[in-house]
């Protein structure tokens, strides 16, 4: 199941009773939801090990912050929170990836380890550059598989603006990477 699929009303009631302590509540929500948030996060982190960290994050963060505030927009939030968990994760991979090489490792498959390094921080870098709705519009569409009525939905937001701020996101984004993004 995709995010553009869940009903905010579904989430929304499902993050009051994870809150207020239904552990079976969290149990079903993992379930129906724990498959796509793990490919969402794995699109991100790429390890297993450090996805299944961060979904632990993002449902620990669920019952949490619901005990805490109102949440108003569920999918939005969720998406956040996924998408925060997920690049903070990220960049202490690449520094505890960057701190264990050895100068064996270094000396032997330095090249391919600091191109996939350079890879991902160039990745988050190029994130850097566009604002937040545009960032959120860009991980919905290319990892996320959204189509832009869908991540208009997620976002609350209308559909003209989102694809407005895809499309300056895109350019953005062709501009940092010198013609070569295509967001296909």
């Amino acid at each position: 199941m995709g995010i553009g699929k869940i009903q905010e009303e579904e989430l929304s009631a499902y993050f009051k009773e994870i809150s207020s302590g239904n552990e079976a509540a969290l149990e079903r929500f993992y379930e129906e939801y724990g498959r796509f948030m793990l490919t969402l996060i794995l699109s991100i982190v790429k390890s297993r090990e450090s996805a299944e960290e961060v979904l632990q994050d993002v449902l620990m963060a669920i019952v949490t912050e619901g005990r805490r505030v109102v949440i108003r927009n569920a999918k939005g939030w969720l998406f956040k929170v996924l998408r925060n968990l997920s690049m903070r994760k990220a960049k202490e991979d690449h520094m505890m990836e960057t701190e264990s090489l050895s100068d064996k490792e270094t000396i032997q498959s330095g090249e391919d380890v600091q191109e996939r390094i350079e890879d991902k921080v160039d990745q988050i870098e190029a994130l850097k550059c566009l604002d937040q709705i545009e960032q959120q519009c860009v991980l919905m569409c290319v990892f996320g598989d959204m189509k832009l009525p869908q991540v208009a939905e997620v976002l609350g937001i209308p559909y003209d603006k989102v694809r407005n701020k895809y499309g300056y996101a895109v350019r953005k984004l062709r501009k940092y990477y010198g013609g070569r993004f295509d967001p296909a």
